[in-house]
């Protein structure tokens, strides 16, 4: 049973960690489930308030409550500057108008925590949007939200880099006895834009690093990971492994439209589309209850 939220109770959930916007998402993240084997949710990715416009971050909620996805995930860059309360302010303000039914899942990007996170930064995202990895489920599926910022470079706080690993390594390795349809991965950084072993570059995930967690995922049977942080759309796959990044709501660099992508989860596959915000459908296809 969905318990809504009034203005005040609101206000309170945005100190829990993670930062959800209702209580079905805290039971999701408890590993309480009533959904069906096939829904759809919603990847938005750095709105990147206040370069990118405040009114196209309340676009993307609206958007979403026409669409009622399952939930929706929010890929990092939530912010311009980290540390700015104004900005942080912005943004939960607008996700307030977010329909109580649609759970709201976000992470930590480079512009949230810096690119060289410390314990300050770290510590301020937590305070205004929640925990920086955690899990969830819903329709058999595990998804698991990561800190990559972190993870990039520990320089500034090399314990919680270690802490997120070992992590990580125990979710997944719990979710291989519990016969998940899909087990999917939230991070800001992309592995890759072109190809797994291309070179460094800003864009993407350091290649030692990078290695270390495809391993992971291909030992663990992760389906996809999605990304932001590129501001332009791209794909990769590596084996049965999907790699996709999705381009900013807020201030995409490429050719891509400002717009949300649409994931449908069905128990043998998923299925994405990237759409600007004129050429969303009227509706997923698929019911989600």
């Amino acid at each position: 049973m969905m318990v809504r939220f009034n203005r005040r109770e609101f206000i309170a959930a945005s100190a829990m960690g993670p930062w959800l916007v209702s209580s079905s998402a805290r039971k999701a993240q408890a590993g309480e489930s009533n959904a069906t084997d096939s829904f759809f949710f919603i990847v938005a990715a750095d709105p990147q308030l206040f370069w990118g416009p405040v009114e196209l971050w309340q676009k993307a909620i609206d958007q979403t409550n026409r669409l009622k996805p399952a939930f929706l995930v929010v890929c990092g860059d939530l912010v311009q500057d980290p540390g700015n309360e104004e900005q942080a302010k912005a943004y939960l303000e607008v996700a307030k108008s977010l329909d109580h039914n649609v759970p709201l899942y976000h992470l930590a990007g480079n512009h949230d925590v810096q690119n060289q996170p410390t314990r300050e930064t770290l510590a301020w995202y937590e305070k205004h949007f929640g925990k920086l990895w955690y899990s969830f489920t819903y329709g058999n599926c595990l998804f698991v939200v990561l800190e990559s910022d972190i993870l990039n470079d520990p320089s500034g706080a090399p314990e919680m880099a270690d802490r997120q690993m070992q992590w990580l390594r125990k979710i997944l390795a719990q979710a291989e006895e519990k016969k998940y349809n899909h087990k999917i991965v939230f991070k800001h950084y992309p592995l890759c834009i072109k190809e797994v072993d291309e070179p460094d570059h800003y864009f993407a995930v350091p290649l030692p690093r990078r290695k270390e967690l495809l391993q992971l995922f291909h030992e663990y049977h992760v389906t996809a990971v999605f990304s932001g942080h590129y501001h332009r759309n791209a794909y990769v796959r590596d084996g049965d492994l999907e790699l996709i990044t999705t381009s900013s709501l807020g201030k995409p660099l490429g050719d891509d439209p400002t717009g949300l992508r649409i994931v449908k989860v069905f128990p043998d596959r998923i299925e994405h589309a990237y759409y600007g915000f004129d050429d969303l459908p009227e509706n997923a296809g698929i019911i989600t209850t």
